[in-house]
């Protein structure tokens, strides 16, 4: 195949791993504050606290990913 193609730009990837340490971080920083937001009933306090907080910063820490890919 005689395609031309250039090299693009190195993909800054400790960019998006320190993205991911900060939501590691964030979510030791912010599970006890998430669990005490809830206090009635307790098992919608552990769902908060144990699923819907790492799965909101998964979903934000992959949206910034793909904005840094885009922008990148």
């Amino acid at each position: 195949m005689a395609r031309d193609e250039s090299p693009g730009r190195a993909y800054p990837m400790v960019l998006e791993r320190l993205l991911f340490v900060a939501a590691v971080v964030g979510f030791v920083v912010l599970q006890p504050s998430a669990m005490d937001a809830i206090d009635s009933p307790a098992w919608l306090s552990f769902i908060v606290g144990w699923c819907g907080l790492p799965i909101g910063l998964m979903l934000f820490t992959e949206f910034l990913g793909r904005v840094l890919q885009r922008v990148w």
